[in-house]
């Protein structure tokens, strides 16, 4: 009797730390995704740092980086990524700023290190 709840009990823990790594997987590949969107929507990406990355329960990223131009200037900014929608904070029509509050407060997966990783 031991072993069949000993044993129950362990598959279930093995199965629960599976589901929680595959959640973790797809958060990173969201992460990597709105990063490369990212990228391609900036007119000249320079050299891009990336101090905050973190992913919602909606899928959405919210960034905070440092972007070098090819002169050695650094200007910081946000984006918040959702699929194809990007908000930066470089525009001024007011849009950043309603998705920034309406979608990055709260708790999120932090993915900033596998992001400075990966890019």
């Amino acid at each position: 009797m031991f072993w069949i709840v000993a044993g129950t009990t362990g598959l279930l823990a093995i199965a629960g730390f599976r589901r929680m790594d595959d959640r973790s997987h797809e958060r990173l590949d969201v992460a990597y995704a709105s990063i490369a969107s990212l990228k391609q929507s900036l007119l000249r990406p320079g050299q891009l740092d990336f101090e905050q990355v973190r992913i919602t329960d909606t899928g959405t990223a919210c960034i905070k980086y440092r972007e070098r131009d090819p002169y050695g200037a650094v200007s910081h900014a946000q984006a918040v990524v959702h699929g194809q929608r990007i908000a930066t904070s470089h525009s001024r029509d007011g849009r950043f700023e309603r998705e920034w509050d309406r979608q990055c407060h709260g708790l999120a997966f932090d993915a900033t290190h596998a992001v400075n990783m990966f890019f």
